[in-house]
Formats: structure tokens, C-alpha cells, sequence
């Protein structure tokens, strides 16, 4: 038998995805925090690239989108720009998006 032959599978999967995407929507407006004036420019314009076009870009994978959003705030927190405030933040969504990534692995 397989997964998709099981009545409840389709639910969970389903479910699952739903629940990563109100994440994701949660680290995008606790990215938007970085939008602060007092984040260089070009910080802000790094992270408006990795909500725009991978954490919000359904056209990709959910695994790709989790996996270089991640990879792209590890660049923004070795930034020796990145006011030392934002660097907390940084690792906790990085930390987020590593957990969800392993949950879509999983699913």
C-alpha cells in the first residue's frame, strides 16, 4: 500500500504544509523588523531578497525556499555590519527555518 492510498495520509500532508506556511509567514514579519533604519542598506535589501524570493516564493520547492533563506541570514549574521541586536534574531529564525527544513525532509 502506499501513502497515498491511505485515507488519512492526503490530512496530515495537507496539514503539515499548512502549518509551515503560517510559519513561514511568521518569520517573514519578524524579518520585517530588519527593515529598522538603523540596519545598513544593504543588509535590508539581503534580507527583502531572501523573504521575496525564497521564503514567500511558491513557484520553489519548500525545501529549497526553507534551505537558502537560511543560508542567505547566515551571510546577513557574519555581516560586520549587522547591528549586534539583530544577531539574536538572526540565529533564532536561521534555527527556525533549519527545524522546518528537517520537518519537510521528513514529510
Amino acid at each position: 500500500m502506499r501513502l497515498s492510498q491511505v485515507p488519512w495520509w492526503d490530512g496530515c500532508v495537507v496539514s503539515l504544509m499548512t502549518d509551515i506556511e503560517t510559519k513561514i509567514q511568521q518569520i517573514a514579519t519578524v524579518l520585517g523588523q530588519l527593515e529598522d533604519t538603523q540596519v545598513p542598506r544593504n543588509i535590508r535589501n539581503s534580507v527583502k531578497d531572501a523573504v521575496d524570493k525564497w521564503l514567500l516564493n511558491e513557484l520553489k520547492d519548500m525545501d529549497v525556499r526553507l534551505g537558502m533563506t537560511a543560508s542567505m541570514l547566515d551571510e546577513i549574521f557574519n555581516d560586520a555590519n549587522l547591528p549586534i541586536h539583530y544577531g539574536p534574531l538572526c540565529l533564532q529564525i536561521q534555527t527556525t527555518l533549519e527545524t522546518l527544513l528537517n520537518e519537510v525532509r521528513r514529510g
